[in-house]
């Protein structure tokens, strides 16, 4: 039993050993999935990096660009129509990201904010809090994993009741018209890896 305690003592030891991240540039690249809880649930599977400045081991302040991989999703249902509609796509968002490192440790949690809006997608909202754990490969590369939630506004198209279904000898012509600004909140988990 003194043996095994005297290992685990060792092996925290060394795995909390100070890994100070740098002053200067970092990037981080991530990779993620976002399950969305909303009633638009599409799939989105992200890649997303960002570049900018670490004043000392705690903050790092910089800017980011994604690419958010949307599956086709629709819901609701007028005569066997998709009430709305979105084909799957690729939105690509813009942000600024802030980062706070809470120890100097080889393992450090940490939370983790972004904050942006779409190139594309009708200029909607993008933003993404998480926390999660930094381990230090050495004083430069870092991998992390983190759990976060995720707030898009996408625009959809969706059935125009007023003056979109016409009937014409028993047949009917459905017509969408774009609504924009259609929340999809989820959780996202990403795996990341920073430099």
């Amino acid at each position: 039993m003194r043996k095994i305690m005297i290992a685990l003592l060792t092996f925290f030891s060394l795995a909390s050993q100070a890994q100070s991240l740098q002053k200067g540039y970092r990037g981080m690249v991530d990779v993620g999935y976002c399950h969305y809880i909303s009633q638009l649930a599409p799939s989105t599977f992200e890649i997303t990096t960002s570049h900018g400045y670490q004043f000392n081991p705690y903050i790092f302040l910089g800017a980011g660009i994604g690419f958010d991989f949307t599956g086709k999703c629709e819901w609701g249902e007028v005569a066997g129509r998709p009430y709305n509609k979105r084909d799957s796509k690729v939105d690509i968002p813009v942000f600024f990201n802030a980062r706070a490192n809470f120890t100097k440790t080889k393992f450090s949690p940490f939370a983790d904010v972004r904050i942006g809006t779409y190139v594309n997608n009708d200029g909607n909202i993008y933003a993404n809090a998480s926390i999660g754990c930094r381990y230090a490969i050495n004083d430069i590369i870092g991998l992390s994993f983190a759990v976060g939630y995720e707030i898009r506004k996408v625009t959809v198209k969706q059935i125009n009741m007023e003056s979109g279904t016409k009937y014409n000898n028993y047949k009917s012509e459905f017509y969408y018209t774009d609504r924009p600004d259609q929340n999809v909140d989820g959780f996202v988990f990403k795996l990341g890896v920073d430099f």
